[in-house]
């Protein structure tokens, strides 16, 4: 480093280093790149467009209640900021997501992470506070306030301004790349996949949140505003996102789908057939039980506590486009066979989202079939706008009972 600039040893080049922060941007500037950093200043004092009800200039030098609702990010201080829309309200939004990154990356001290898109830098504060080498990245003027939780937690982490699409590192030169409302910014999905896998080592990990799209009409709607005010958004289909990681050799670890995709890709080891291109393949793993026999209820309908366990990669939740849910199908016995009454019925929502390795027990109710005779209902899992989890190996439970 000479004064203020560093040096590109291949190059020759000098870029600036202004307030704590590298910046790379002058090697590819261009009139698109410089429409969306103007836009970012344009919207951020508009919460309806994501940005923060408050005047400031820097929010690297705030003080006061605004300095002390960003060193809260991502779960809140009670302040407004966190009471009303825009900003502050949307990353605590992410915190449940961001909480299931942290308890599945395996995250160790000393590993190196890039956080691509950090804004703020508040997740790579969190990391860095975790004892990992971090280097934040992103476009946007707000860089310099990883002076705040530098000055707060007493954490030390790069800054470079750089457009995520075309900032270059070093092949396999980080253990973690996390990317929190990132990626659906960069125009081309795939390159930023490839260049992900690229810069990740042996064993490397890729840890996300993004939002996802259920329909052709869903993508046509997102991020509208913002686009009219000159912001890159995209947004894609589970199934897209999948294949973009899968295509560039990243295997997926674990996933949850509530409100937005969540999920940790491992670096492929090759070899095989390479990474599973079907997001939900290691989904329906689980068990369905009950301990207590079925009773009935003064309604008539039968009542049963069964218990359900996930052993799959992903969080079975309620809270999403695709829930899972309890349901059954309804046969009547007789003659020694059995005779589908209705294969499709109501729908028990699970009290709360259970992980991989979690279980938990669900009140199932099945109304009186009305008519007298023997009956078993098979209780069975739905994958709503999927498939019925038994299609993909997971065991019904059979509960028998009679109608007088």
């Amino acid at each position: 480093m000479a004064g203020h600039a560093v040096r590109c040893t291949r190059c020759s080049s000098e870029f600036p280093v202004v307030d704590g922060v590298l910046d790379l941007t002058s090697a590819y500037d261009d009139a698109v790149l410089r429409r969306e950093r103007e836009a970012a200043r344009e919207t951020e004092r508009n919460p309806g467009l994501g940005g923060i009800n408050e005047e400031f200039e820097d929010l690297a030098a705030v003080d006061g209640p605004l300095k002390a609702a960003i060193l809260a990010l991502p779960y809140g201080d009670g302040s407004k900021y966190y009471r009303e829309p825009g900003y502050f309200a949307n990353v605590r939004g992410s915190a449940a997501a961001f909480d299931f990154l942290l308890a599945h990356l395996d995250s160790r001290a000393g590993e190196r992470l890039l956080d691509l898109g950090a804004d703020l830098t508040w997740s790579t504060a969190q990391l860095a506070r975790r004892g990992l080498q971090c280097t934040a990245v992103d476009i946007n003027h707000h860089l310099s306030a990883g002076r705040l939780f530098a000055g707060h937690y007493g954490v030390d982490y790069s800054l470079i301004r750089a457009d995520m699409s075309r900032a270059s590192f070093r092949d396999a030169g980080f253990d973690v790349v996390l990317a929190i409302n990132a990626l659906h910014h960069a125009s081309d999905l795939q390159e930023v996949a490839s260049n992900v896998a690229r810069i990740l080592g042996p064993a490397g990990r890729l840890a996300l949140i993004e939002p996802y799209c259920a329909s052709e009409e869903d993508r046509r709607r997102f991020g509208a505003a913002q686009i009219d005010a000159g912001i890159n958004e995209h947004t894609y289909l589970l199934q897209e996102w999948h294949q973009a990681f899968t295509r560039a050799g990243l295997a997926v670890k674990v996933h949850r789908i509530s409100d937005s995709f969540a999920a940790v890709y491992e670096k492929s080891h090759g070899g095989g057939a390479g990474p599973d291109p079907d997001l939900f393949s290691g989904f329906y793993a689980g068990t369905i039980t009950s301990t207590t026999a079925p009773n009935r209820a003064a309604s008539g309908a039968l009542e049963a506590a069964v218990h359900v366990r996930n052993a799959g990669n992903g969080v079975w939740c309620e809270q999403s486009v695709f829930p899972v849910r309890a349901s059954y199908h309804l046969y009547r016995v007789g003659d020694g066979t059995r005779h589908l009454v209705s294969f499709d019925n109501g729908r028990t929502a699970l009290p709360s989202a259970v992980g991989p390795g979690e279980q938990l027990t669900v009140a199932l109710e099945i109304p009186n079939p009305g008519q007298p005779g023997h009956y078993v209902a098979e209780v069975d899992l739905v994958h709503e706008g999927v498939r019925w989890c038994s299609e993909r190996g997971l065991r019904p439970l059979s509960l028998t009972f009679t109608v007088d």
